[in-house]
């Protein structure tokens, strides 16, 4: 990250070098299910010392951006002591996006967001990374969505059994190309184990 080596690095660290993560499993990776609402938006705020008052963590505060994230985040109908695990798909997406966004990372990798959401969602989830694109975010966006893509890239890069096999401006992308290339259609499998 910028000239920061990562390889080595321990998750705690990337996070702190400007690293959020949206993962594709969002219930099983993405939130401490058991957890309330409030609970899995501070996951990573927790050790920000604007959170907390000498060593006693700030609740009244965390109240406060809990509150501030759920409407700037558009999380519907929701309590924040209420289970995440009982909010709908898209819902639990926003937590995510609005736990891992809020920071201001300087990278936000994000797999599949969309993935099982219904249309609405869908909408709701792409324009937040939009957003965040827009606002200087760099969004890595891992998907075999090829509207996706389409509609929150700047730029493609296509891998097929790990190595790069095309790269395009978004703007000239066609869906055509892009399915061939990520399917193998037309690559030589031994330059590709090569």
């Amino acid at each position: 990250i910028g000239d920061q080596e990562i390889t080595g690095a321990s998750v705690a660290e990337r996070v702190d070098l400007g690293i959020s993560y949206v993962p594709e499993d969002r219930l099983s990776t993405g939130v401490a299910a058991g957890l309330s609402v409030e609970d899995n938006l501070m996951l990573r705020l927790y050790r920000d010392p604007a959170m907390r008052r000498g060593p006693i963590f700030n609740y009244a505060r965390a109240g406060e951006v809990v509150a501030r994230l759920i409407a700037d985040y558009d999380i519907r109908g929701v309590r924040p002591s209420l289970p995440v695990s009982a909010l709908s798909g898209g819902n639990i997406q926003r937590v995510i996006l609005a736990r891992e966004i809020s920071r201001r990372p300087k990278v936000v990798i994000a797999a599949s967001p969309t993935r099982g959401l219904d249309v609405g969602a869908t909408m709701g989830v792409r324009n937040l990374l939009v957003d965040a694109r827009d606002q200087g975010l760099a969004v890595l966006l891992l998907s075999e969505d090829l509207d996706e893509l389409l509609a929150i890239s700047d730029r493609l890069i296509v891998m097929y059994k790990g190595r790069i096999t095309g790269h395009f401006a978004a703007a000239d992308a066609k869906i055509e190309t892009l399915g061939k290339l990520m399917a193998g259609v037309g690559i030589d499998d031994d330059q590709i184990a090569s």
